[in-house]
């Protein structure tokens, strides 16, 4: 893969991470199960975990061909 194209990539793929955050966050991603009537933060935060780790692993994907792409 040519060094522009991977850092090309590497920022889409960044970008596209930070979108998925906001879109996590402003609450278009909810949690598998129901939620009501639990006093209790763990149902929430087991069935947001998927979205979120998706998240991280295409950050770090992007960050990691930016990387690859500026060496020489």
């Amino acid at each position: 893969m040519k060094r522009s194209l991977r850092m090309l990539v590497g920022w889409c793929c960044v970008a596209l991470s930070f979108a998925l955050v906001i879109l996590i966050g402003a609450g278009i991603f909810d949690p598998v199960g129901s939620v009501a009537g639990r006093s209790s933060l763990t149902p929430v935060l087991m069935g947001l975990l998927p979205s979120v780790s998706f998240g991280i692993a295409l950050f770090a994907l992007g960050v990691w061909l930016i990387s690859t792409g500026r060496k020489k």
